[in-house]
């Protein structure tokens, strides 16, 4: 039984059914991003991070001429053209939506990589390389002027401005959160309010300006 892939564009107004299925997919991500970091005291940690988009890749080609051996219908399209079209798609900023049958890849993701070429031996036929990763849309929650100027009239005035410190050499933010908490241990609270910029706590600079909660 043949699996379907399909690449259509701005909901189905346009789109393709790669004449030759691919012989080896790759499909990655979709699970949980982790990240390893070094605490002052108590060694390495791991964060635990939101989920990860899919990436799929794969190769074929667009073959000069139907052959029932490897092509899954008739009517295929034109190498050449095929690949103009993907171009198109893939310059027009917007998303493709990709199926493929019996997986459980049906969604909206960007062209990250298209490489095609011909190869000696094989007039017309155009082989390639595509590479697809997972796109998510944005919702962005509308607010009326009415709403805006409700919340600006209920929020509290105040002169006060946030505390700043700028690292010099031999600093480190022990030592900071003594200087200003009087205890060490409450770097915590100066690490959580700067990351980032602060991606490791014992790796900070001389330069560098933390916001001080």
């Amino acid at each position: 039984m043949w699996l379907i892939y399909k690449i259509s564009f701005e909901n189905l107004k346009e789109s393709m059914i790669l004449p030759v299925n691919p012989s080896e997919p790759v499909i990655s991500g979709g699970g949980t991003s982790f990240s390893d970091i070094q605490v002052i005291e108590g060694g390495e940690r791991t964060m635990i991070g939101s989920s990860q988009l899919r990436q799929v890749s794969f190769s074929s080609f667009f073959p000069r001429d139907y052959d029932p051996s490897y092509c899954i219908q008739k009517d295929i399209p034109q190498p050449w053209e095929a690949v103009k079209k993907i171009n198109a798609w893939r310059a027009s900023g917007k998303p493709v939506k990709l199926l493929i049958t019996g997986t459980d890849i049906n969604m909206y993701a960007t062209i990250r990589k298209f490489d095609y070429r011909e190869k000696g031996g094989e007039p017309g036929d155009v082989y390639y390389d595509i590479e697809f990763k997972e796109f998510v849309f944005i919702k962005i929650r509308e607010i009326s002027k009415q709403t805006k100027v409700q919340q600006q009239s209920n929020r509290p005035e105040t002169s006060a401005t946030a505390t700043t410190y700028t690292v010099v050499k031999g600093d480190c933010l022990w030592n900071i959160a003594k200087r200003f908490y009087g205890n060490g241990r409450q770097y915590t609270k100066i690490f959580n309010a700067n990351s980032p910029p602060i991606k490791n706590p014992n790796l900070i600079h001389p330069g560098q300006t933390f916001i001080i909660p």
